[in-house]
């Protein structure tokens, strides 16, 4: 029961739906008096048909018997007449013709009238009729594609005159509209088609004329139109109005008669650019070419495809081809795309060698470690890219410019150093560092570059370590002077006497008084401990004794003094002294014999024939000095070599040279191979390069040394 309820409920409600709609629609359309159409039986409607546009005009043929047309209204029960030209209103029956309706030459006026269903509304349709003669020959309209005529078109008017084309523009075609569609005309000989556009039709460059001929439609008349139409030269102008890039600018700024700029480097990040030109004259053609490819055509006015740019140097070129295809000119841009290539092809180092090969992406590197005398490192970097620039710098420094290829200096501390090289790429965005760790090994020198004693006098040399003196037994204590030498301040310096207690001494100062023992030999030892603890000891052996002992001699020019160990009482006179120039086999006069009572000196005066590196003999004979305690001398016997070492090697040098041509290489090399000619020349105690270096700057010289007397 309930089921057929609901199958009842929703049958009376689709009925009512259905049903509403045309119940309302129905009652809608009573006062309806639209047409939905008007039969175009006559000529096509002008506007196009539509219910709510009541005004139309139609353009008849001359063929025509006359104009028919039929309607049909939107309002099936609506009633329909018509009338032509103010006739009486004639019933027309739905979608039926009217038939031909007598139509006068020239203008008519048609209408419909709509009455609707409920007789409440009525409307009018006109449509104007234009029925031509069949001897009707005028154009209605005229016109040429791409220009306007000169005059405006009248159908009267047969002569026209277009404005200009471009020279670009190699063809037109022309649209004629026949006053009456039935007529027909020709453009240049060839059959036109009424409304529709006729051409091409090719121009010349200067002045082309173009003729519509018409005939009516029934044969009698004719018409000629005439127009000139005007296509320009083509155009010469090659040059462009603007240019620009992305993301730059171009120096010079911009001018038309400029055609060479540089960019600004970009960096390498950037891999493209666009560039757009405008040309100045619209009809030009513009084309871009990068690096030597090929040319393209780009838009005037436009940005181009993005474009890639190589790292380094780039050329690009814009060419402008004028609309004569003859004239062109090409602008040229030039940008550089800086490199990020901030490696080494190469690292060497000297003294020594790297403990890994070198690998341009290997950035840390180690080698043995260097004798303390190597106080610095040269590195040689060798860039991958010349454009990079690169730097050095040890232990944490500041970074110095360095040349790729060139070696730099670094200095050394003692003990472990990090040296750094950094490469700045072209592109300073991109960096990298090479490092290089390096030891230094302690100084193993342990040598002292001097050493005296007070009083008493040592005949000193840094290679040799044992040394005696003889004293006075009125002297109860020494001192000693020990120096470093100046490459090896870090070693240690100590003192004892007798096998006691090592106590420091500072270089270059005295050590504190070292007691001597009467009636012993006394043994004085410097201890010198080096940065890397290796010793050594100089020890002098110390004697007192009451007997005058000839310590030292000295000879400065003519001038001889002598040291004894003990202060003098007494000297005798000159005839216990004497000296023989050995070389010469000559002996020399002594005169002026000096002495203080109390010091342990004395002096004379050595007269006779004297040249630097003159072997001298001394003799002293016993008795000749005595000391405080009344004991005299031993007879002493003493050769030295008269002059210092300079003094000595340029007067051997100049007996050498015989030829007396100035010092060559062969007076060197006789020197060098003498029994002097290892001689220590600096004060250093040792013969080394540098003392033939002194020799060797001898070279080219000339002596002239006088005879002294």
């Amino acid at each position: 029961m309930r089921i057929s309820k609901f199958f009842m409920t929703m049958i009376t409600a689709l009925m009512v739906i259905a049903v509403f709609p045309w119940l309302a629609r129905a009652a809608g359309s009573d006062a309806n008096a639209d047409l939905t159409s008007i039969h175009q039986g006559a000529g096509a409607l002008s506007p196009a048909f539509s219910p709510s546009v009541t005004e139309y005009w139609v353009k008849m043929r001359s063929s025509e018997q006359g104009f028919c047309t039929s309607a049909i209204p939107a309002d099936s029960g609506a009633k329909m007449a018509y009338s032509m030209n103010g006739s009486a209103w004639i019933t027309l029956p739905e979608n039926t013709s009217t038939g031909y309706i007598a139509t006068n030459r020239g203008e008519n006026k048609f209408q419909f009238k709509v009455t609707s269903a409920d007789s409440s509304t009525i409307k009018t349709y006109t449509i104007h009729v234009y029925f031509p003669s069949t001897n009707d020959v005028d154009l209605s309209d005229l016109r040429i594609s791409g220009t306007t005529l000169s005059p405006p078109f009248a159908p009267s008017t047969t002569s026209y005159t277009a404005s200009t084309v471009p020279y670009a523009t190699s063809s037109v075609s022309l649209t004629g509209v026949l006053d009456d569609p039935a007529a027909t005309f020709v453009v240049n000989g060839t059959l036109g088609s009424d409304g529709t556009p006729f051409g091409p039709i090719p121009l010349n460059v200067g002045s082309n004329t173009i003729t519509v001929r018409t005939t009516s439609y029934d044969g009698t008349a004719n018409k000629t139109y005439t127009i000139t139409v005007m296509r320009a030269e083509p155009g010469t102008n090659a040059n462009l109005s603007a240019l620009s890039v992305s993301g730059n600018t171009l120096s010079p700024p911009f001018e038309p008669q400029l055609i060479g700029y540089v960019l600004a480097d970009v960096g390498y990040a950037t891999r493209e650019m666009t560039v757009t030109p405008t040309a100045a004259d619209s009809a030009a053609t513009v084309q871009l070419q990068v690096n030597d490819g090929g040319f393209t055509t780009v838009s005037s006015g436009l940005p181009s495809q993005p474009f890639a740019l190589n790292v380094g140097g780039n050329r690009i070129q814009v060419k402008v081809v004028a609309e004569d295809g003859m004239t062109t000119n090409t602008y040229t841009m030039t940008v550089k795309r800086k490199n990020n290539n901030a490696s080494l092809s190469g690292l060497d180092v000297a003294p020594g060698t790297l403990n890994e090969p070198f690998a341009q992406d290997r950035p840390a590197y180690t080698m043995a470690g260097v004798p303390y005398a190597t106080s610095s490192l040269t590195v040689t970097p060798r860039l991958s890219d010349p454009n990079a620039t690169v730097y050095v710098r040890a232990n944490g420094g500041s970074f110095m410019l360095a040349a790729s290829g060139s070696p730099a200096t670094l200095p050394l501390t003692v003990g472990s150093n990090t040296l750094e090289i950094k490469v700045l790429a072209e592109d300073p965005s991109e960096e990298k560092i090479y490092t290089l760790a390096v030891t230094r090994l302690k100084n193993s020198d342990a040598s002292l570059s001097g050493l005296t004693v007070s009083p008493g006098y040592l005949d000193f040399s840094s290679q040799v370590t044992d040394y005696s003196l003889t004293v006075s037994r009125t002297v109860p204590s020494l001192t000693v002077k020990p120096v470093l030498p100046d490459s090896n301040p870090a070693a240690k310096i100590q003192v004892r006497v007798n096998g006691g207690s090592y106590v420091p001494v500072q270089s270059g100062t005295d050590s504190p008084a070292l007691p001597l023992i009467s009636g012993v030999q006394n043994v004085i030892e410097v201890l010198v401990t080096a940065q890397d603890g290796t010793t050594r000891v100089y020890s002098i052996r110390v004697s007192q004794a009451g007997t005058p002992v000839l310590t030292k001699l000295v000879m400065d020019g003519m001038k001889v003094r002598l040291t004894f160990s003990e202060p003098l009482q007494s000297v005798a006179d000159v005839t216990y002294f004497s000296v023989t120039n050995m070389s010469r086999s000559a002996a020399l006069s002594v005169t002026d014999l000096v002495y203080t009572p109390g010091a342990a000196e004395a002096g004379f005066t050595a007269i006779g024939p004297l040249q630097p590196g003159d072997d001298l003999e001394f003799r002293i004979q016993a008795g000749a000095v005595s000391s405080l305690s009344g004991e005299t001398n031993a007879a002493v016997s003493l050769k030295v070599v008269y002059g210092d070492p300079i003094q000595q090697m340029q007067r051997r040098l100049a007996d050498l040279d015989t030829d007396h041509d100035g010092i060559g290489i062969r007076e060197v090399l006789a020197y060098l191979n003498s029994p002097y000619g290892h001689n220590d020349l600096n004060g250093d105690g040792q013969f080394t390069r540098e003392d033939v270096a002194i020799v060797l700057k001898q070279v080219g010289a000339k002596f002239v040394s006088p005879q002294q007397s």
